[in-house]
């Protein structure tokens, strides 16, 4: 993981895996670590996918489409800790987010690039433009859709809320299958 990833996590996900049936599988663990293994690794590939398609497809296009773009997961560790993360090494992901309280101003660069593209003022005097803006931002707060105040685009949360169901299933069915599979060769 390098130090420009920055993950983003909703509240975290629970999964509660549904493990009835593993008990007659006893008989025959041998097949059952590394049929589950694999089980639940895939679905762990398909969940950070599914959650990274579901977080882009909120995410607002913007000036460049740099911040859409940008949404990645990594898989960070493999069976049995199963840990991954879906976010930006944008710098700008976390105000996107979450909105931006009113406080500090932020970088007058980001936001000259944005003041030319955005608003094709012409760039002798988008710096005074964006200097203007930056000041506002520091006095009344961010939100991407324009309102006053830290309200953010929830892009993150709401990929989370749209996937999380699907999460579940995906890992229960991976467990379902590496427990039929021992099972069946019992």
């Amino acid at each position: 993981m390098t130090d420009k990833y920055t993950p983003f996590a909703a509240e975290g996900l629970i999964l509660d895996i549904d493990l009835s049936g593993i008990d007659e599988t006893a008989a025959n663990l041998d097949g059952l670590p590394a049929d589950l293994e694999m089980a639940l690794t895939i679905a762990m590939n398909k969940s950070l996918s599914l959650l990274q398609a579901e977080v882009s497809a909120r995410t607002p296009i913007g000036v460049s489409g740099d911040l859409r773009k940008g949404i990645n997961y990594q898989f960070i560790s493999p069976f049995p800790e199963l840990v991954g993360s879906v976010g930006s090494p944008t710098p700008y992901a976390p105000p996107i987010e979450h909105g931006r309280k009113p406080g500090r101003m932020p970088p007058v660069d980001a936001i000259k690039f944005w003041v030319i593209r955005k608003l094709q003022i012409p760039e002798e005097k988008a710096e005074g433009v964006a200097w203007a803006i930056a000041k506002s931002i520091a006095k009344r707060g961010f939100s991407p859709e324009g309102d006053v105040g830290p309200k953010g685009a929830k892009m993150f949360e709401e990929g989370l809320k749209a996937s999380e169901q699907y999460i579940i299933q995906l890992f229960d069915s991976a467990v379902g299958r590496a427990t039929a599979k021992a099972n069946d060769s019992t």
